[in-house]
């Protein structure tokens, strides 16, 4: 009777367990089987730069990004930076870790790049623009002397990366030779050529963006967003990065020994060190300012046009341009002021003290080769269109006095000096061309 009851209950008890375990095994399959697309979406959530980057399109940036729809957008013009590269599909602004180019935490950079249109404007965008100009191209409130000044033959990106090589071969050539080694106030423009002044302002540049600080340091329109930039001054800091991002790219491939120190290039390096002529403090010149300032000696249009005086570097490595010192331009500038080049808001007074320069700038010259043309539309522009500051306040909106009226009110004042007439009348008529007289 025991074993009668025993073998039954052994049976009941091993069922159960067989149960249970087929249980088991199958939430186990059921609970596997679901995690399998759980951590595949998951993984695509993580990684969304690799889902952007698989497109050869920039619309799927939208589809990441669902305020951009509410972003007002621009009428880029046809061909233009902005509108080869997508800027209307980007988002507002983030400054990343690594502030001022592109780099991997942030894929709209990268997305941008992939376009063959984009990448092509922007190549003939910076061939094209002057370093000057990029220097300060963030801040509306002036222009530099360097677009100011029509030359024959400016400098470009593409100059300065043409041969760096070469140019560092004839800055070598050229300060062997005594001749060369201007220093104090001296100038003499025939040996523009002899001296390769010109390599001497290329192999300059090339240590200011490619060694220095100049991309870095560059001025930006805003340097903190809880400034709350306007949508013109967003744009703006997306265009910088793309230009940023060339310049490093350019840079990248450069052979390090170009970097004029004085572990690279001893002696030259001692050399160029030794015309600073000021106390060694925060501000003292590097040898790209010296190297800017012997190439305007030396006769080069565009050294003898840099007037930016902004420090990019610590002690020995500041860049002052005041090649303008040495140049041709120097002899008409009376003294020296630039409040006339500020973008302040329209009035009379400002206006003449502006036409009373540019009269000095444009007259005739005695001596053919003081003889330079003027940017008659870049001043119009500048003069005439919006926006302005209002101290350091920029102010996009607003009313302010049109062109036409404080050309009218000066003419009021009964002017008769035939220069600054004439620079009224060149101005009106170029304001009037370019539909911003009134």
């Amino acid at each position: 009777m025991n074993q009668s009851f025993h073998t039954p209950r052994c049976w009941w008890i091993a069922g159960i367990g067989l149960a249970l375990t087929v249980v088991a095994v199958v939430c186990v399959f059921l609970v596997t089987h679901n995690r399998a697309p759980l951590d595949s979406t998951a993984l695509e959530t993580s990684e969304p730069r690799a889902v952007v980057r698989s497109s050869p399109t920039i619309e799927p940036v939208v589809a990441v990004v669902d305020t951009l729809s509410q972003l007002p957008r621009f009428d880029f013009a046809p061909g233009s930076l902005e509108e080869a590269c997508g800027f209307n599909e980007l988002p507002t602004y983030s400054f990343g870790v690594s502030y001022g180019t592109f780099k991997e935490e942030t894929s709209y950079h990268a997305k941008v790049l992939e376009s063959d249109e984009c990448r092509a404007t922007l190549e003939m965008h910076m061939s094209a623009m002057n370093p000057q100009h990029f220097l300060v191209s963030g801040f509306a409130n002036s222009f530099t002397l360097a677009e100011l000044v029509v030359l024959d033959e400016p400098l470009t990106f593409e100059r300065i990366f043409a041969d760096p090589t070469g140019d560092l071969a004839r800055v070598q050539e050229a300060l062997s030779n005594p001749e060369c080694l201007l220093t104090g106030d001296q100038t003499n423009w025939e040996l523009k050529e002899t001296c390769h002044a010109d390599a001497l302002l290329n192999y300059a540049f090339v240590n200011l963006f490619c060694f220095g600080k100049g991309v870095e340091n560059r001025i930006r329109p805003v340097n903190n967003l809880n400034l709350n930039p306007t949508l013109n001054q967003d744009r703006t800091l997306w265009k910088q990065d793309l230009e940023d991002n060339w310049i490093v790219a350019k840079c990248e491939v450069l052979d390090p020994s170009l970097e004029l120190t004085a572990e690279n290039h001893l002696e030259l390096h001692a050399l160029v060190m030794s015309w600073r002529n000021e106390p060694e403090h925060l501000f003292s010149k590097g040898a790209v300012t010296l190297l800017v300032e012997l190439a305007a000696r030396l006769g080069d249009d565009v050294a003898g046009l840099s007037q930016t005086d902004f420090s990019f570097d610590s002690i020995g490595d500041n860049f002052r341009g005041e090649g303008y010192k040495f140049g041709r331009i120097n002899n008409f500038l009376g003294n020296g002021d630039w409040s006339w080049l500020s973008k302040e808001e329209p009035s009379a007074d400002r206006f003449l003290e502006a036409f009373h320069a540019l009269a000095r700038l444009d007259s005739p010259k005695s001596d053919p080769r003081d003889e330079f043309n003027l940017d008659w539309g870049l001043v119009a522009r500048h003069l005439c269109e919006p926006p302005y500051y209002d101290g350091s306040k920029l102010v996009e909106n607003g009313e302010h006095s049109s062109c036409k009226e404080i050309v009218h009110e000066i003419r009021q004042k009964g002017i008769t000096f035939p220069p600054l007439v004439n620079t009224l009348d060149k101005f009106e008529q170029l304001a009037l061309e370019l539909g911003v007289y009134e």
